[in-house]
């Protein structure tokens, strides 16, 4: 990836992190835990809560395991992202938003130890997310789109084996 792509990189994955704690300082500053303001009744909520696991609260009673385990995974994709000399379409806005979700997340378990969590869909009981984990979701089902898109597609040789059909051109 060319020098100023890293510096654009970084700056979307800062964004994306400050836009989460932005939006988790909102969340603490006017909701209270145990009390839900609904949005659109029986369908969604705003429901304070505090997750000291991973997703659906894995490895919520080891803490600093889950710490450890997210700061090396982290440092790992970024130094990935970061030494790709190339990226394809897609791949660098999954990549800041799948890292900016990340950083956003690991910023709440160095400093408080838990997640913050808001989002409560209640009409399918699903666990109550945030921001951070808005942005790691959108930006998987992006790099996935994006991998799939990418990839040729395979043809079957009359011998059997399996070849790359060369992509067509629109």
């Amino acid at each position: 990836m060319i020098k100023s792509n890293r510096w654009n990189l970084l700056f979307w994955i800062v964004c994306f992190a400050l836009l989460d704690q932005g939006s988790k300082w909102l969340a603490k500053t006017y909701l209270s835990p145990g009390v839900s303001v609904p949005i659109i009744p029986g369908v969604f909520q705003l429901s304070l809560a505090f997750n000291t696991g991973a997703a659906f609260s894995l490895l919520r009673h080891q803490p600093q395991l889950l710490s450890a385990f997210t700061s090396v995974l982290f440092i790992v994709l970024l130094a990935y992202a970061l030494s790709r000399r190339q990226l394809s379409k897609g791949e660098p806005l999954a990549m800041a938003l799948i890292l900016g979700g990340a950083l956003g997340n690991l910023v709440d378990r160095l400093t408080t130890g838990r997640v913050t969590d808001y989002f409560d869909v209640v009409a399918i009981h699903y666990p109550i997310f945030n921001v951070a984990d808005s942005f790691i979701f959108i930006g998987v089902v992006l790099m996935m789109a994006t991998v799939f898109k990418n990839t040729p597609p395979q043809v079957t040789t009359a011998a059997g084996s399996q070849a790359h059909e060369p992509p067509t051109q629109p």
